[in-house]
């Protein structure tokens, strides 16, 4: 039985394929001990049942904060291999691309904008309407436009056959959208539905693969890095594992049982070095560790 790529599977063949060909990645494994933060979280939402916040929103909102202490990883990358020439543009707003998994399977890659300046209920609340807005228009059709956005730039950076491809391939694409699906997303309020905007390159990446597989022992060996986004965090499972705990006040120390968030961060290495990423480690593991800012958030 063969089942033929649709237009999601195309655009995630085409990122992805451009992304091993074209970065050269570095991963680097990091189990943060949340439990402190987690307890804390547990308890606020207890206490405040209306807020419905999600440690899905709480980790992007700590890896919000993390990035402001490593402002070079929000950034993008222009590289040209034939005169080996390159820049990088650090972004001054942190847009979160955000794998998100649809009802039937499927995963898109939604563009969560200026959350620099967001607090957790706000980022809350966004997010809530972003899954509304999903559920109010047909998905594929922003998408079909994001494609066909991304044909024109390879025009423009010289790459014809790539682009003629591309097309041709769109053309004869059996899910691609009807006139009439086009007519009736094209009467939606913008507010009220995904736009080509909602789809575009984030400044780092963020891939919850905890909130799916739930309690799975084990966490991301590899990352990929979606160009021209420089840095991707990888989010495991929360598990629950025995740890060295340090007594801050005597320095003894003894085994407990920790409630640990495995970490996976992928850079491009034509933009960081490893040294890059310490600031972001090192701000994690402080709010990781601080749960009082948990109110500031």
């Amino acid at each position: 039985m063969e089942k033929q790529f649709n237009l999601l599977q195309k655009v995630i063949s085409y990122k992805t394929t451009e992304s091993w060909t074209t970065v050269p990645h570095i991963t680097f494994i990091y189990e943060a001990d949340a439990t402190k933060m987690l307890n804390e979280f547990s308890r606020l939402n207890k206490d405040n049942p209306c807020l419905k916040l999600t440690v899905n929103t709480l980790l992007l909102k700590i890896f919000t904060e993390a990035v402001k202490s490593a402002p070079h990883l929000n950034a993008h990358i222009k590289y040209n291999s034939k005169q080996v020439t390159g820049k990088i543009d650090i972004k001054k707003n942190i847009n979160i691309s955000l794998p998100w998994a649809l009802e039937n399977g499927e995963i898109i890659v939604i563009n969560l904008r200026n959350f620099e300046e967001k607090t957790l209920v706000e980022m809350q609340n966004y997010i809530n309407n972003i899954e509304q807005k999903i559920k109010n228009c047909n998905i594929h059709i922003p998408l079909y436009r994001v494609s066909a956005s991304t044909m024109i730039q390879e025009i423009k950076k010289g790459h014809l056959l790539r682009a003629l491809n591309a097309f041709l391939g769109a053309s004869f694409d059996k899910s691609k959208p009807s006139k009439k699906d086009m007519k009736e997303y094209d009467k939606l309020a913008l507010s009220d539905k995904i736009t080509p905007a909602d789809l575009q390159p984030g400044t780092i990446i963020i891939s919850n693969l905890g909130s799916a597989c739930r309690g799975l022992n084990g966490f991301m060996g590899v990352l990929e890095v979606i160009p021209p986004q420089v840095f991707a965090v990888g989010i495991g499972s929360i598990q629950e594992k025995p740890c060295v705990i340090k007594n801050e006040n005597t320095a003894e120390k003894s085994i407990g049982i920790r409630t640990v968030i495995p970490l996976c961060l992928g850079f491009d290495h034509r933009a960081l070095n490893f040294g890059d990423i310490v600031p972001f480690i090192q701000k994690v593991e402080y709010i990781f560790e601080h749960s009082e800012l948990l109110e500031e958030f």
